[in-house]
């Protein structure tokens, strides 16, 4: 009995072995991908990508391929993406893509069958989210545009196999790791090895075709991208004669078509310094084939009226051209007639044309912004300033920010024209519009457009905002040791007014980015910002590409509120600045750049009128010993009931907060001896400052004032006992 129990054993081991490798190594049978009839929730998704022509749009067959994975890798579960997709317009989509598309939906189906037969597999749709994401992160924090990197690992010109076995491997990734962390059963094993081995099937198709089409469109961005670096350089001639280039081939191009609209109303701009002969027959193209391309022989003499009446008239014509072909993506070109009328000099009609501008951007925000996912998949844009540039005007065009902004342009003309009021308003109208656009990305660009071309109008928004200071320090867990990826942030508010209903957006700048490059992120809101006093924010966790707490070298803020909007320095930056200025500055007076001279106009002030406010307004308390030891016992007993001290005291017109100024004992560059107030705040009237530091008996104190406009030395010295201001000076 013992022998048979052997080998019965035996046998049984024999077998399962057996078993095993005939389960491993059977050939695993994979989905039918062509035949295949889709149920009733796959079927609108499946019959909305069925090619209505052979004819195609490279930029709405990229925004397709794109915009399907960004889907995928964004969708809660299987019926939000069908959904997604059946309500796609895929006329224009090359067919060539739509039918490969198709060939996923039967592995996404007989996924789906398997997530309602099997509760194990409730979550299997973070499997194909994953998968999407290049498999660099499973069911958290995926990332949108990682197949997109996958498809095109490696260097372009290896071909598409080298892509393909990318792709594959970065895509089945998500695989393996889904296997890891669920236990499944030999039957699931090799139902999802069929999924597996189907979805290899499905890229082995899909990949060639998408690189094809991504060749054709990375060719077509080297003549866009050079388009767009000309009009940032300036050669308004070249990038005109590049977009003809372009629509040459593609005549519908939507960008093509803005780029030279905007190229001809730079050229017609009797400010554009290239209208010269020399100039013009420098930009001339070399193909003297391509039609339509400037080559200097125009009529006339280059710059004259009548050429510039020529191309505003020809501008016109291909806004027009664009809006009837983009109706739902008009607002850039009504943005465009708006400025071409405005360089005609018919103000009426541009102001109309931009207030239709602000209506059309929030409603056409979606379509306006369907290729920025293939804009964010050119990750190299990130890595050169003007890279940056390209995808910020781009995005300007897009979003209506910047040049593109319509409010702006109403408020820079307002400006312009002395009503400082109605340009205030139109500050606010683009950042409420901004607002309800969902979009809080590229603030540092409307900040910057406002400060560069109506400081004026920007700065009277809440004139007190150099008197608004950000911190930020290391937050501390219950081990009482810094925690260097956290940070916790705090405005001090040293104005006395207090900031209701506020939305901070912190804006950090770390090692190795370009100078004027920031990390920008979006604050809890507050409900106040009371005067005189400090208030906690929260705590950011630090995310921009691993950089910790030691690597942020400045900080700012953009502070807004309902009525209010406005930079929040951190004191250090404000003395950074400050200081470099008073460097290269030569001992003459400075220059101010026309923007903000005209703030200095707004108030009927100057520099020479500042230097005489401080000499009539100027005040200064302190206490010196005079070698009587009965008058110091009364002096110090004095101060005790008045809450005095004998430290230096300074109290300054408040008239002075419009040149934002930094104050300092000593010169701002002398480290040894530089003294920054420890107290420095508003209090009706008057800027007050304290300074920790007691002045001695006929000793001459300098105390210097920077800011943009001027900077200004006041020598104080106390003679028996008593505070002197004995000079101001402009330096």
């Amino acid at each position: 009995m013992k022998k048979l129990s052997i080998w019965a054993l035996v046998t049984v081991a024999v077998l399962g072995i057996a078993g095993v490798l005939v389960w491993h190594f059977w050939p695993v049978e994979t989905i039918d991908l062509e035949e295949y009839t889709p149920s009733e929730e796959f079927e609108p998704a499946y019959e909305a990508m069925q090619a209505k022509t052979p004819e195609y749009d490279l930029e709405e067959t990229v925004r397709a391929m794109n915009a399907l994975e960004v889907a995928q890798c964004q969708s809660e579960d299987f019926m939000s993406y069908l959904e997604y997709v059946a309500k796609q317009d895929f006329s224009r989509v090359a067919p060539e893509v739509l039918e490969q598309k198709r060939k996923l939906f039967p592995i996404l189906q007989r996924l789906y069958e398997l997530q309602k037969e099997h509760q194990e597999l409730d979550d299997v749709w973070m499997l194909m989210r994953s998968a999407t994401s290049g498999a660099t992160t499973f069911a958290s924090e995926v990332n949108p545009v990682g197949v997109i990197g996958s498809m095109l690992t490696g260097d372009a010109t290896l071909g598409t196999v080298s892509v393909v076995g990318g792709f594959n491997k970065a895509k089945t990734a998500a695989f393996d790791e889904y296997e890891k962390q669920k236990e499944l059963k030999r039957t699931l094993e090799r139902e999802m090895e069929a999924v597996r081995m189907s979805y290899i099937e499905y890229l082995e198709d899909y990949a060639p075709v998408y690189y094809q089409y991504m060749q054709e469109w990375n060719t077509l961005c080297l003549k866009k991208d050079k388009a767009y670096i000309d009009l940032y350089g300036g050669r308004s001639i070249d990038a005109y004669n590049k977009t003809q280039e372009i629509l040459a081939e593609y005549p519908t191009n939507r960008e093509a078509l803005l780029l030279k609209g905007l190229a001809l109303i730079e050229m017609a701009s009797p400010r554009a310094e290239q209208f010269s002969s020399e100039n013009v027959q420098h930009a001339t193209i070399t193909d003297t084939s391509q039609p339509d391309t400037l080559t200097g022989g125009l009529n006339g003499e280059v710059g004259q009226p009548d050429e510039r009446m020529e191309l505003l008239l020809e501008a016109e014509g291909v806004l027009d051209n664009y809006i009837s072909l983009y109706p739902s993506r008009s607002a850039p070109a009504l943005v465009l007639k708006g400025l071409l009328y405005r360089e005609q000099g018919e103000s009426a009609k541009a102001i109309s044309y931009f207030d239709q501008a602000s209506m059309e951007y929030p409603r056409q925000a979606a379509d306006l912004t369907d290729l920025l996912d293939s804009y964010k998949a050119r990750t190299y844009l990130n890595k050169s300033a003007e890279g940056k540039y390209l995808l910020r005007l781009y995005r300007s065009t897009m979003e209506g920010f910047g040049i593109f902004s319509p409010n702006l342009l109403k408020a820079h003309y307002y400006a312009q024209h002395g009503d400082t009021e109605k340009s205030k308003e139109e500050i606010f109208n683009h950042f409420y519009r901004r607002g309800n656009q969902g979009v809080y990305d590229c603030l540092l660009s409307d900040m910057q457009y406002c400060e560069e071309n109506m400081y004026s109008s920007f700065k009277q928004i809440l004139m007190e905002q150099s008197f608004l200071d950000v911190a930020v320090e290391p937050t501390m867990n219950w081990t009482l040791s810094n925690k260097d990826d956290e940070i916790k942030v705090t405005i001090n508010n040293r104005s006395d007014i207090d900031l209701e209903n506020v939305r901070i957006f912190l804006c950090l700048h770390y090692t190795d980015m370009y100078k004027d490059e920031y990390d920008v992120q979006k604050l809890p809101s507050v409900n106040i910002i009371k005067h005189n006093d400090k208030t906690e924010i929260g705590v950011v966790k630090l995310n921009y590409e691993d950089k910790k707490y030691n690597d942020i070298t400045r900080i700012r803020a953009i502070a807004m509120t309902d009525d209010k909007i406005c930079w929040i320095d951190n004191v250090d930056y404000k003395y950074m600045k400050a200081a470099q200025a008073a460097g290269t500055t030569s001992p003459s007076s400075k220059s101010v750049m026309p923007a903000k001279q005209q703030l200095l106009e707004d108030f009927n002030v100057d520099n020479g009128k500042l230097q005489s406010i401080i000499e009539r307004g100027m005040k200064v308390y302190g206490t010196v010993s005079d070698g009587n030891l009965w008058n110091d016992v009364k002096r110090d007993v004095k101060n005790l009931v008045t809450g005095k001290d004998k430290k230096l005291r300074i109290e300054l017109p408040r008239i002075l907060s419009i040149i934002d100024p930094v104050f300092s004992l000593h010169q701002i560059n002398d480290k040894d001896k530089a003294i920054r107030p420890s107290e420095n705040y508003l209090s009706g009237s008057n800027i007050r400052l304290k300074f920790d530091y007691e002045p001695k008996q006929n000793e001459t104190i300098p105390l210097y004032i920077y800011s943009d406009f001027a900077n200004f030395k006041v020598t104080v010295k106390f003679e028996d006992g008593k505070p002197v201001v004995k000079k101001v000076e402009m330096l």
